[in-house]
């Protein structure tokens, strides 16, 4: 069995919970049986829906302290081959805390992280991000500070974790003319990114420029404004909203433009060759807009901490419009995403663990 420890909630957002699913999912086509352990509920109806087991620690997501008693006593009831640990939260003391366990019931442990905070107690970590590759130094400075062995690293967007329905895509043919254009603004938006964007469209519309463009909405599970961006959005038919997406790459190819918050989805933008615009909303999305930025991908129109959503709102737009009438820079963009991720990244890091590193019983 392989055990994952993440959250997901309106205010977490759904970003951990479902890169963990999507390893799980590869787990269980390596035929391996799943468990999710979560703080709270918000996720349940997902994670079951998955086939997977969950666990619910009636915790606080935030506090993960606390929560050690009961992690323990299930982890050693489960006896897992493999401990999937995916939070913002830990603290060296909880890792490590496991990760003595891990080594009592011959469990691997596994962080998934992003921000280097710390020489993490584990076996595995795992930096999916573009910027992964350059964090290797960084890494072991960390490790070798704090006078601790580096774990086996497994750095860049070839382990970028994505549901197989971003594997074995095809090569995309860029439409000359924009016709749609795809705003994703997270699972919870709690910035209401998606009604500034749509104030923005409205303007937009009004000066009667390019009426030919739909722009397609993906509303996350947690968004707390669907009744609102509904009443806004009836009257506007260039407007179209999308609920409990089950296949957000058939979903991305048929947009030819995305803007989109710098999460995982920029990466499956790169699976689907999807070029677009991205935005940050928190530290932790910093060093992966500024990345593909730098790799000449998606240009990063701002964050929102530093400028109203009003105005990120115009600016995304434009900028996204900017590149609707650029076809020769959408083909070099499109270009460049195919060579950032495969989308087999899920089944990467399960196949590497299970073969290279799992304990013989």
């Amino acid at each position: 069995m392989i055990v994952f420890r993440a959250d997901g909630n309106p205010d977490i957002g759904s970003g951990h919970i479902m890169r963990c699913l999507a390893i799980a999912d590869a787990a269980v086509e390596a035929g391996k049986r799943c468990l999710f352990i979560t703080a709270d509920a918000d996720f349940e109806d997902v994670i079951t829906g998955h086939g997977h087991g969950h666990e619910i620690l009636q915790t606080d997501a935030t506090d993960l302290s606390y929560e050690l008693k009961r992690i323990k006593k299930l982890l050693s009831f489960y006896h897992p081959k493999v401990l999937f640990i995916d939070s913002y939260y830990v603290t060296c003391d909880y890792l490590e805390s496991l990760y003595r366990l891990c080594r009592e019931i011959r469990c691997l442990l596994v962080y998934i992280d992003d921000v280097a905070a710390f020489a993490y107690p584990c076996d595995i970590l795992v930096n999916y991000n573009i910027y992964g590759p350059e964090m290797r130094t960084e890494y072991e400075r960390l490790y070798k500070e704090e006078n601790r062995k580096i774990p086996q690293l497994f750095l860049g967007p070839e382990f970028a974790p994505l549901r197989t329905e971003f594997c074995n895509i095809q090569n995309r043919v860029l439409k000359r003319d924009v016709q749609n254009i795809l705003i994703s603004t997270g699972g919870s938006d709690p910035e209401h990114m998606s009604l500034r964007m749509i104030e923005k469209i409205k303007e937009y519309r009004d000066t009667g420029q390019n009426p030919k463009v739909y722009f397609h909405f993906v509303v996350g599970k947690m968004n707390d404004d669907k009744k609102i961006i509904e009443g806004m959005t009836q009257d506007i038919p260039c407007i179209v909203l999308h609920y409990n997406v089950s296949d957000m790459s058939r979903l991305m190819q048929s947009c030819d433009i995305a803007i989109s918050a710098a999460g995982s989805t920029l990466y499956e933008l790169c699976a689907t060759q999807t070029p677009g615009v991205t935005y940050i909303l928190a530290d932790n999305q910093i060093p992966g807009a500024k990345g593909f930025e730098s790799h000449g991908v998606l240009k990063n129109c701002g964050d929102i901490r530093q400028v109203s959503p009003e105005e990120l709102a115009g600016k995304l737009l434009e900028e996204a419009v900017k590149l609707a009438k650029n076809y020769n820079e959408r083909v070099r963009i499109s270009i460049k995403m195919k060579k950032i991720t495969d989308g087999y990244g899920s089944m990467r890091i399960i196949e590497r663990i299970l073969t290279h590193f799992i304990w013989q019983t």
